[in-house]
């Protein structure tokens, strides 16, 4: 159960229906140099081109159909785990207003089905999986006015769930039965989502998007979240300021789920003095993340400093197999509820449980970049077939299908790795 966060001073917005765009120890402080690579000029959006391309999809589906392994076992794994929500007789369970515990199951589920849905339809072609996907999001937005809000959750419904329905969205952009029509009440949809956004922001005199009193896990939701709704909108406003929001500093009013607030430069994970299920949830967003911009043309957040995302992925994997780290006190950019600064020591709760979030991860830096990557690759000597965890929509999952991209040439980085092994 995520912790709770206690707001002060929030201010109810009427967004329903909304349619429109200790003194002996030294502590780092998180304020990390900005990255100038990152792109923010406008781009022509590829779709499907969220977490997953229809190159991609299709590669994955030809190496399972063609019973390479890990890709066949891990196809057959997905379609039984799934098979609810591939089902024709599969209905949709909207509602007017969800929040983080309202109807909690059933926009998650039904998100999910939407997503893997689409993932069969770019796989095999056959319309049924679209004609579904349709089914859904129709009722959905037909249906939903309104996240529960002002609630000390409502960041997590969207980061953490809602964001599914903009995936599954994309994921039948360019089909046949999607009309414009449809296609613009599903931008209404998700534009209600989205503005809540701007509304916290403005009623807590921050810069949107910001999460007070949260840890990294929740900032970098907010990011992965605006960037989806990005792509699918064709929104360069929004899409820019994920991108902007990547590369926040404190300094320039980043709370602790940017980039260069969540990761020490040594790819320390400020997430690790909380919870290593919580540390690998935080990265599952930021690999999400610069998935998607990478999908779209641009792989500088898989890159930016040095490929910290893929040295903070090592710390965790190194840690997490029972091994030794350096951890660096550690004070957050923005205050933590119930954490007093700084984080002195690494925790180890949940040490040594893994999501599925380590072949994404691999098949960027190791499988492109050609960086080492020797723990990672422990973690994934005894999780050879991913899957998904039981919040579904935490992550995308299932990995050793569709990100294990053994054809690539790899394309070494400007930089390298030290120091982290």
């Amino acid at each position: 159960m995520r912790k709770i966060l206690f707001y002060s001073s929030m201010i109810l917005v009427g967004l329903a229906g909304c349619a429109k765009e200790k003194k002996a120890q030294v502590s780092t402080v998180i304020a990390e140099p900005k990255n100038n690579n990152l792109k923010t000029s406008a781009i022509n959006f590829v779709h499907p081109g969220t977490v997953l391309t229809k190159p991609q999809m299709q590669y994955a589906y030809a190496q399972a159909m063609a019973n390479v392994e890990p890709y066949k076992t891990t196809f057959a794994n997905f379609q039984s785990n799934y098979a609810t929500f591939l089902s024709s007789s599969y209905a949709p369970h909207a509602h007017t207003q969800v929040g983080r515990y309202l109807y909690k199951s059933d926009y998650e589920n039904d998100a999910m089905a939407m997503f893997v849905n689409g993932v069969m339809w770019n796989m095999t072609g056959q319309s049924s999986y679209a004609d579904k996907v349709i089914q859904l999001l129709d009722a959905w937005s037909s249906t939903c006015t309104s996240i529960q809000y002002p609630d000390n959750d409502w960041q997590l419904c969207n980061g953490y769930g809602l964001h599914f329905m903009i995936y599954g969205a994309d994921m039948v952009y360019n089909y046949s039965g999607l009309t414009s029509t449809k296609k613009a009440n599903y931008k209404n949809l998700f534009k209600i989502f989205y503005n809540y956004y701007a509304a916290y922001a403005a009623s807590n005199n921050v810069k949107s998007p910001f999460v007070i009193y949260g840890w990294p896990s929740w900032g970098s939701s907010a990011g992965k979240f605006m960037m989806a709704y990005g792509i699918f909108c064709e929104s360069q406003t929004a899409y820019s300021l994920s991108l902007e929001y990547f590369n926040r500093t404190a300094a320039n009013g980043a709370d602790n789920g940017t980039n260069a607030t969540a990761f020490l430069s040594t790819g320390q994970p400020v997430e690790g003095g909380r919870d290593q299920y919580y540390t690998q949830l935080c990265l599952a967003s930021f690999l999400e993340w610069a998935q998607m911009a990478s999908n779209q043309g641009d792989n500088s957040l898989y890159d930016a400093r040095s490929g910290v995302i893929g040295q903070a992925m090592e710390y965790t994997a190194k840690y997490n197999l029972g091994n030794s780290v350096t951890w660096t006190p550690v004070t957050p950019a923005t205050p933590i509820w119930q954490v007093t600064p700084p984080i002195a020591t690494i925790s180890t709760s949940n040490r040594g449980n893994y999501r599925p979030i380590w072949y994404m991860a691999y098949n960027y830096y190791h499988r492109y970049r050609g960086l080492s990557m020797p723990y990672t690759e422990q973690v994934m000597s005894s999780h050879v077939n991913e899957g998904s965890t039981a919040t579904i929509t935490d992550e995308v999952g299932w990995g050793s299908l569709f990100y294990c991209n053994t054809s690539q040439t790899v394309t070494a980085p400007s930089y390298t790795w030290s120091g982290i092994y």
